[in-house]
């Protein structure tokens, strides 16, 4: 999926940094409340509140601004931790799996070349089908390895 543009997404930005200016308000009358002349300013705050949300979800909607967050990120934020240290233990699992499925497909390119080769020792009239079926699963022919001096 491809990121969103820029100028939307600046967009909700703004709508969240009014929306939290907002809160912040809000909390700051709620906890200097001084009786009666206080409820219009919170009031008035509350109702500034919910014009915002409005604006924030009417921006927010648009079909270009549709992201898909992993839940595990969101459950990071939510436990107060840093999203990016999902991100490198992410990329580190990936790495190992990596590392774990490439020894396996040489496991399986080494063992497909000694079975090779003892199937031509064995049954040396089969010799050109195992080269085809060496050549086949992306080996080279033996002849090919000695003049290039390596192995597949």
């Amino acid at each position: 999926m491809a990121p969103p543009p820029n100028g939307a997404l600046k967009n909700v930005e703004e709508n969240l940094r009014a929306v939290i200016e907002t809160l912040y308000e809000i909390s700051v009358g709620v906890h200097e409340f001084q009786g009666p002349e206080s409820v219009d300013v919170i009031a008035n705050l509350i109702n500034k509140l919910s014009t915002q949300y409005q604006a924030l979800d009417s921006v927010a909607a648009k079909p270009e601004l549709d992201v898909a967050v992993p839940r595990e990120v969101i459950q990071y934020i939510e436990d107060g931790r840093n999203p990016d240290i999902y991100t490198r233990e992410f990329v580190e699992i990936v790495v190992k799996q990596n590392q774990f499925m490439k020894g396996k497909m040489e496991a399986y390119r080494d063992f497909r070349d000694v079975l090779a080769d003892q199937i031509k020792v064995s049954f040396p009239e089969l010799r050109e089908k195992v080269d085809e079926v060496i050549e086949g699963t992306g080996g080279r022919k033996r002849k090919e390895e000695g003049q290039n001096g390596g192995t597949s």
